[in-house]
């Protein structure tokens, strides 16, 4: 899962245009899985109408993410006029990542494949996380989720971790100590857990991983501009327009009202 600033940055991919200037394999190959992330699968022809790109550099692309085993080819699409062709998609075992959640109340771990189907799934409750339990629990549980995929392991690219603005908030509400209120309210959440694993590990805050995973793998690929609306322990939320997060500036949120029947 990105930080702000690169989920920010990263939607600029959903509006796949390429370019056949030397020096952008990278961003064309990102271009090319985008588009199939999109659509699902395409023909070579597609992706270059799509793309912007050449018919000779979607078959070099091409070439090389199926040997990288990022993408496959289909069976061919018979019955239309012209050659037979081949339709090419996003390989579910090329590459594979761990989703993080850590919430008041619980916390999740997903392991997600290239196409963005939950492979796995664990999660645990509680009152409150206590730092000295949840931590050594995040990092067990990214080597598990990695080490069940067996000889593919080396395919996990990393692990995104999400947690709430001021996860000590509510301490008295909650019934927690100022000292557990503090100690999460003064901690680096994204060093404690790198320094517990030798996993990559991005972080954003829960409203912006919730948005953006709207628009990598939800309705984003449908529409182009919407709200997201995140509804938890508080309200946030997220804004794209024309398929890009706009990121707010500062965290904001809308504190629920606790209503008492009365007597």
């Amino acid at each position: 899962m990105p930080d702000a600033d690169t989920a920010a940055r990263t939607p600029d991919l959903l509006r796949p245009r390429g370019s056949n200037q030397v020096g952008m394999r990278q961003f064309n190959e990102r271009t090319v899985l985008q588009a199939l992330r999109v659509h699902t699968s395409l023909p070579k022809a597609d992706l270059a109408r799509l793309t912007g790109l050449s018919a000779q550099t979607i078959g070099l692309i091409t070439a090389r993410l199926e040997e990288d085993g990022l993408i496959v080819k289909q069976s061919r699409v018979r019955g239309r006029i012209g050659q037979p062709s081949v339709p090419l998609a996003l390989n579910p075992d090329g590459a594979f990542a761990i989703g993080i959640k850590v919430g008041r109340r619980g916390a999740e771990w997903l392991l997600i494949d290239f196409t963005a189907q939950v492979r796995e799934r664990h999660a645990i409750s509680y009152d409150f996380p206590d730092a000295d339990a949840l931590l050594p629990a995040i990092a067990k549980h990214i080597h598990r989720l990695r080490d069940g995929l067996g000889p593919i392991a080396a395919r996990n690219v990393g692990a995104g971790l999400a947690a709430p603005f001021q996860l000590g908030g509510w301490h008295r509400t909650l019934g927690l100590s100022k000292a557990q209120a503090d100690r999460w309210n003064q901690m680096d959440l994204l060093a404690e857990v790198r320094a517990r694993t030798d996993v990559p590990v991005s972080f954003a805050r829960d409203t912006v991983a919730a948005c953006v995973a709207e628009l990598v793998g939800g309705r984003g690929h449908d529409l182009k501009s919407f709200l997201y609306i995140f509804v938890d322990t508080f309200v946030g939320g997220g804004l794209v327009i024309n398929s890009h997060l706009h990121a707010a500036r500062t965290a904001t949120r809308v504190r629920w009202l606790r209503c008492r029947r009365s007597r």
